[in-house]
């Protein structure tokens, strides 16, 4: 299979773009090549992350879940500024870790980014498979905190960023404006037919730096891992899924 780079199609008038991950080093993991080239060619990229990532310690009894996810945070932070988004533009919900759930509540706070920051692009998580297959031997369950996260991220597109009838206090309290998104890019989507690929071979060592960044989520043994599932052929392309939205 011959890949194409769908960097131009995709993000050639885009100037704004939105990713909404679940947990600290999701944007990272899904994207993080596609951002670093979005941001040097001086697209303005918010990242905002739903869980603070706080139970991801696996079997460690060093510490606590609250303390764990102010280092996850943390992480994401710097993680995020080594692939050009500046700290300005970064946020965390807080919301715990394994807790996040497809609610009025979690829809408005999205919402509200996509009203402030006015998007022309959404990256999000693929909320539509409980199992994710890469390829006929590769295949994993879809983090609940994904699927819900795609949920709520793809209803706070459409309808309710868009109409005024929702969450009026917007307008009233925090000066804000309906916003409509025209893309919608989402991850797992290895047999999906609208799944694009976007080079990232110029920005191999800065995602590989920003995923050593979390240090609390990876090994340099892990990264390594990491960074060859992107590698197809002797290129580095980071696979979405696209739609447009009218």
């Amino acid at each position: 299979m011959k890949i194409r780079d769908s960097f131009n199609d995709v993000f050639g008038k885009v100037k704004k773009v939105l990713v909404v991950t679940a947990h600290p080093d999701d944007l990272e993991l899904i994207c993080g090549g596609t951002v670093a080239r979005l941001t040097d060619k001086g697209v303005k990229v918010r990242s905002v992350v739903m869980t603070n990532g706080g139970k991801g310690m696996k079997d460690r009894s060093d510490v606590t879940e609250e303390e764990f996810a102010k280092l996850r945070i943390a992480e994401q932070k710097e993680a995020d500024v080594e692939i050009g988004i500046p700290k300005k533009e970064n946020f965390n919900f807080d919301i715990p870790d394994g807790e996040l759930e497809t609610s009025l509540e979690n829809i408005e706070k999205v919402v509200f980014h996509i009203r402030q920051f006015k998007p022309d692009a959404v990256i999000t998580h693929n909320p539509e498979p409980k199992i994710v297959k890469f390829s006929e031997d590769t295949y994993w369950v879809n983090h609940r905190d994904h699927r819900n996260c795609g949920i709520v991220t793809m209803d706070a597109m459409y309808p309710y960023s868009r109409d005024r009838g929702f969450f009026p206090q917007h307008f009233s309290k925090d000066d804000l404006e309906p916003h409509s998104v025209n893309h919608l890019l989402f991850s797992d989507a290895y047999s999906d037919p609208q799944l694009n690929y976007f080079d990232i071979k110029d920005f191999v060592e800065q995602r590989r730096k920003a995923l050593m960044k979390h240090k609390n989520a990876f090994t340099k043994k892990n990264v390594d891992g990491l960074m060859e599932e992107v590698q197809m052929g002797s290129g580095y392309f980071e696979p979405l899924g696209h739609i447009e939205i009218y």
